[in-house]
């Protein structure tokens, strides 16, 4: 793995668009992919195809990260991976009809199976996945930068933000001296736009 020095250094070569610099950096991060690939093994799929595709996303990645969004390559380039991986894996389980989705594949650690329905999930189950329940809290971060004063203080008071007390709609009205309703009203309109940032940098 790169240091942070050196990745610094990269990344400011990468904004000029040097090739060389694009090769090295995946060169570098190919553990990574390793790394995420090994967490879909149980989908009965070869781990080197598995590696193969999570490769191609990781060139994804590299190819269109860009420094300015104050976002780390790690944490860009784990996303790119894992949803080129699922993309197959969603492809790869159309295609070949003879297998059931509801076919148990592994036992968890409470010995529950697992079937590739849990691995693969629906495409809401993504999106939702992606959006809201796995999302990185330097992406949440650097989306948070876009909303004003109050939508800001509303999302930390609603959801334990910024080392806040996880609160209830009714009692951030009531501190804001507003209605629940409006809260509620105010609360879909900043999560649409959280997730619209969060999509462009995904």
């Amino acid at each position: 793995p790169l240091t942070v020095e050196e990745e610094t250094a990269l990344l400011d070569k990468l904004s000029r668009h040097d090739y060389a610099v694009k090769k090295t950096l995946i060169e570098r991060n190919l553990r990574l992919v390793v790394y995420i690939a090994r967490k879909f093994e149980n989908t009965g799929m070869d781990i080197e195809d598995l590696t193969s595709i999570g490769t191609i996303g990781l060139i994804k990645a590299i190819n269109t990260y860009n420094p300015s969004r104050n976002i780390k390559l790690a944490t860009y380039a784990s996303r790119c991976i894992e949803n080129e991986i699922l993309m197959f894996l969603r492809k790869n389980s159309r295609l070949r009809s003879e297998v059931s989705i509801d076919e148990p594949l592994n036992v968890d650690w409470d010995g529950n199976e697992l079937l590739l329905s849990d691995i693969l999930g629906t495409e809401g189950d993504l999106i939702q996945k992606n959006l809201d329940d796995e999302i990185d809290r330097e992406l949440l971060g650097a989306a948070m930068t876009k909303l004003s004063r109050r939508e800001k203080r509303i999302m930390e008071m609603r959801f334990g933000l910024n080392n806040q007390s996880e609160k209830t709609q009714k009692e951030v009205a009531d501190m804001l001296g507003i209605s629940q309703s409006y809260i509620s009203r105010l609360e879909k309109r900043i999560l649409g736009r959280l997730k619209k940032e969060i999509s462009r940098m995904l």
